[in-house]
């Protein structure tokens, strides 16, 4: 017998029949719009790559704000991408930075507004007028750095003082060096990765070192029993260099033998140019030629009798180095040519006036060099 439904149950079927399709309807919907919302809604992938592209460009632009590099002294140091204001603490490598970024050098070592005589008259006006550091061979001004704010400071290997100074200003510090003619052509190499003129930088480090192979192909077939010994003569006559210094290495370069090199057990620091030795061991070593920095003390040998049994002066080979050709500063480069002359006329075949005034086309800019300037003494 089948049981007769109430009205009200019918009812009640009815209104979940007509329900249950509208909520179907609308779960679909709204999971249909989460879905194109984090998938394929256009406008979000946009969005979201433009966020991880905008967060990846900061990071990015953060790093390229410094750079790292390795100097001389084997340090470390972090500078700034683009550098434009450089302070020098000691006048090889300020000569360095003026020939490669002239406009970025913001103040000087004192010995380098000395040494401007290669210049032109503007361009010495212009120096003369850069605020002064200090010198590198007494205390750097700290008040007068800091007045100029420059991005790094370029000093040498040889400054003992360069970690306390660079922790002192809060400044990097960059060691470049002259401790031998190779290590300038590196110098020149460094500076021109500091100032951002790598091609000029790496084309004059070239130029170094070409021009020293140019004398060493000669000097290296000098055998050893005939090699000079060589006496380096300060201002002061009885002090020398170390065996690890710019004049040393130029004389050893031109087939060479220092004093220093010789005698090591007399030398307290082979970076010394100031070493202090007496006439007897000086007598004693008898120097087959005698290389003064100054005419002076060429003179003062030669007059004065305690000189006149050494085998330098009594075989009239005592030379003052030229102005234009020095064992030191940046002209030390022709000091090596003009050294190797000197030493061996016959077996060292050089145009010296010739690679001189290249060397002032390239290194100062100066195309008026004169034969006759190149023969000045100090």
């Amino acid at each position: 017998m089948r049981t007769k439904k109430s009205p009200l149950s019918l009812f009640i079927v009815l209104c979940l029949l007509i329900t249950l399709p509208i909520l179907l309807v609308s779960g679909c919907s709204q999971k249909t719009s989460d879905f194109m919302d984090t998938t394929s809604n256009p406008k979000a992938e946009i969005t979201a790559a433009t966020n991880i592209e905008q967060e990846t460009t900061i990071s990015d632009t953060a790093l390229s704000d410094t750079r790292e590099i390795t100097d001389l002294a084997g340090r470390k140091i972090t500078l700034p991408a683009d550098i434009t204001r450089i302070s020098v603490l000691h006048p090889i490598p300020c000569q360095m930075v003026w020939r490669l970024a002239p406009e970025k050098l913001v103040s000087v070592d004192k010995q380098f507004t000395e040494r401007l005589e290669f210049m032109s008259d503007d361009e010495e006006k212009r120096l003369l007028a850069l605020p002064i550091n200090g010198e590198f061979h007494s205390d750097m001004n700290i008040e007068d750095l800091l007045a100029v704010s420059p991005q790094v400071v370029i000093t040498l290997t040889k400054d003992m003082k360069i970690e306390s100074e660079q922790k002192k200003v809060g400044i990097p510090f960059v060691a470049a060096s002259k401790d031998t003619l190779e290590e300038i052509a590196d110098s020149w190499r460094l500076i021109g990765k500091i100032v951002g003129n790598e091609k000029e930088g790496n084309e004059l480090g070239d130029y170094w070192d070409e021009t020293i192979k140019k004398v060493t192909d000669q000097t290296s077939k000098i055998n050893e029993s005939d090699k000079l010994k060589v006496y380096y003569a300060q201002p002061d006559v009885t002090k020398t260099v170390g065996s690890r210094t710019i004049m040393a290495s130029i004389i050893s370069l031109a087939g060479g033998i220092s004093f220093m090199e010789a005698n090591p057990q007399m030398e307290s620091a082979n970076t010394s140019e100031e070493i202090q030795v007496s006439l007897e061991q000086i007598y004693q070593w008898n120097p087959d030629v005698i290389i003064t920095k100054t005419a002076k003390g060429r003179d003062e040998i030669l007059s004065k009798d305690a000189w006149k049994d050494i085998a330098a002066v009594k075989n009239k080979r005592v030379y003052a180095s030229t102005k234009y050709e020095m064992l030191d500063r940046t002209q030390s480069l022709m000091g090596l040519l003009w050294t190797a002359k000197m030493l061996y006329p016959d077996k060292v075949k050089i145009d010296l006036n010739k690679e001189v005034k290249t060397f002032y086309s390239k290194v100062y800019l100066d195309n008026n060099v004169t034969n006759d300037q190149i023969n000045q003494t100090n």
